[in-house]
């Protein structure tokens, strides 16, 4: 009763100043609008489940055993951190899907951390202080990455990682020139990690370049060349061999002993094609030589492309992230013919943006047409619908305070507000045409409908405000995901239940205060109550 009566006492002043009240709520909301636009941004948050993958690299030509010594290194290192619960180790190549990829100078680990209630430190955390234990060995020759596992399935970009950048040209060797030039830009940016390109690893090609005016002094070619090489190496079918009712394929090819090393390669027998035929070795007519080669060549609409690709750190949202390291690579000169672009991710960003705002008018329409058709009228439905416009002003408070940034939850928060605020609206302009029809002046009917209608409002609000809490605390692994979206709701709906007591009766008075109890739309009347 105090409460009703001190709420009363209030309203009956703000209606004395609305003009005043209308200007302090449209203010603070052109505070809050352009704050949205300009927060930082985000797809999905990520997720905090202790599931951390370590990618080792040593130089090229390292045997199994080193491999497995240097990475055991990093593996008792990590084992000895008290937050680790289990370690899967990989060497001498990893495994995706179905598929196995063998190469002695690559290792992963796999850690899986405690829960986070029984840690005191976050992934992220957990993953700067790992860097730094590994950096202080000093370990030479290898190179470790480590990061945490994305949403399974879900990809923002065309590219591996969080932020990645694509520079496209014709010319291998310049693009990994210019991937070099990049990532050293890169590397001084905060917020970014693990920054490498797709043309880092280097592996050795054997290159047999065939003097073609000799060769046809003998008539050869490089398809006859090419044919001796493939006979040679990988060997051919001959003939079988029928073991009972089995048959077994006779391969048949130079010993490995005799081609054990590229030097071998030019002792390879060719015979000229022109009479007399004549034995010649390959050395005679070709030059073999190792040749660095990128170990992937990546291709974007039929154009190579070198990619530079970078994890997100602490504090910093994706949006930030890409627009830092798009800043820094543009500081690097390209050649003519030469383009650096990004791989999709903000043009995610920006068409998650663009839905949810649609999203949000086709439900703040739907909500107008819902309630226009029960009151056959606009006038009210416009004055319950202004109070959605003005629960930006909590949701900003809201996430200003947790620090979290804008992403696909919050957006699905608003969508939800939309049609729960304005319930208590409904309940109070409502009771206001009830009084009204009994009689009553606008001023009179508004306190009075205020008054009554304070507990159900607060009711209301409380149920779903303390409901919606412990998601908001995000409490658990897994709930940073669901945590904006809570957030949102409570600071909002918290937010627009000032609104609707304060703001919606001031701008009835405004709007529909001149309005005869006569005009008013005819509806059943209140139940009579007992007693």
């Amino acid at each position: 009763g105090w409460l009703q009566d001190g709420y009363a006492w209030l309203l009956a002043h703000l209606l004395r100043v609305r003009w005043l009240v209308i200007a302090v709520f449209v203010g603070g909301l052109a505070l809050a609008v352009p704050w949205l636009a300009d927060a930082p941004q985000e797809f999905l948050p990520s997720l905090d489940e202790g599931d951390v993958r370590i990618s080792l690299t040593a130089d090229d030509g390292i045997g199994i055993d080193q491999m497995d010594a240097l990475t055991q290194t990093v593996e008792n290192l990590v084992s000895a951190q008290p937050e680790v619960a289990a370690i899967f180790t990989t060497v001498g190549g990893f495994v995706f899907g179905r598929s196995s990829f063998e190469s002695t100078n690559r290792a992963s680990i796999q850690v899986l951390l405690k829960p986070i209630e029984e840690r005191a430190i976050a992934s992220a955390a957990w993953i700067e202080r790992v860097k730094r234990l590994i950096a202080e060995q000093q370990i030479p020759g290898l190179k470790v990455t480590l990061y945490t596992q994305g949403i399974r399935g879900i990809r923002f970009s065309d590219g591996d990682d969080d932020v990645t950048l694509r520079i496209k040209g014709p010319d291998l060797t310049t693009l990994g020139e210019l991937g070099d030039r990049v990532v050293e830009r890169l590397k001084g940016v905060p917020g970014l990690t693990n920054v490498q390109h797709s043309s880092e690893d280097i592996q050795q090609e054997i290159s047999i370049r065939l003097d073609r005016q000799r060769a046809a002094s003998y008539g050869l070619d490089v398809e006859d060349v090419g044919s001796v090489l493939r006979f040679a190496l990988e060997g051919r079918v001959v003939t079988e061999l029928i073991d009972g009712d089995r048959s077994v394929d006779i391969l048949l090819r130079l010993d490995r002993l005799d081609v054990a090393a590229p030097g071998d390669l030019e002792s390879i027998v060719l015979f000229s094609n022109n009479a007399p035929r004549r034995p010649i070795q390959l050395g005679d007519l070709a030059r073999v030589e190792f040749v660095p080669q990128p170990a992937t060549i990546l291709r974007d609409r039929q154009q190579r492309v070198v990619e530079i690709t970078a994890s997100v750190g602490s504090g910093t949202t994706l949006e930030q992230a890409i627009r830092t390291a798009l800043a820094a690579a543009s500081e690097v000169p390209l050649p003519p013919g030469y383009s650096l672009y990004e791989a999709g991710g903000l043009e995610t960003l920006q068409q998650g943006r663009e839905s949810s705002r649609a999203l949000l008018g086709l439900a703040l329409f739907l909500v107008l047409v819902a309630m226009a058709v029960q009151y056959e009228s606009v006038r009210n439905p416009v004055i319950i619908l202004l109070s959605v416009p003005f629960a930006l002003i909590g949701v900003v408070l809201g996430l200003q305070w947790t620090g979290l940034p804008v992403s696909m939850p919050v957006w699905l928060g608003l969508i939800m507000l939309a049609g729960i605020v304005v319930n208590n609206a409904i309940v109070l302009v409502e009771f206001i045409e009830i009084e009204r029809r009994a009689g009553a002046s606008p001023r009179e009917a508004i306190l009075s409908a205020a008054r009554l209608r304070l507990r159900p409002i607060l009711m209301t609000t409380l149920t779903t405000v303390v409901g919606m809490v412990p998601l908001a605390l995000a409490l658990g692994e897994g709930s940073e995901m669901l945590q904006p979206l809570a957030v949102t709701i409570v600071a909002g709906l918290s937010f627009s239940t000032l609104v609707s007591l304060l703001l919606v009766p001031v701008v009835y008075l405004t709007l529909a205060g001149r309005t005869r109890p006569d005009d008013l739309p005819a509806t059943t009347a209140p139940p009579a109550t007992l007693g």
